[in-house]
């Protein structure tokens, strides 16, 4: 494996990992939003 290859495997795995890691936070700020949605509904009862 030449070396030229190797790093661009690198870069290419870095890249999913970003994706990776933004999918996951947008996930965690989609279940975030909705408890306070709850909340907040649950406080004009």
């Amino acid at each position: 494996m030449s070396k030229r290859t190797k790093k661009e495997l690198e870069d290419d795995w870095k890249k999913f990992e970003q994706g990776e890691m933004k999918e996951e936070d947008h996930q965690l700020e989609l279940k975030e939003g909705y408890e306070q949605d709850e909340k907040y509904e649950e406080s004009n009862d």
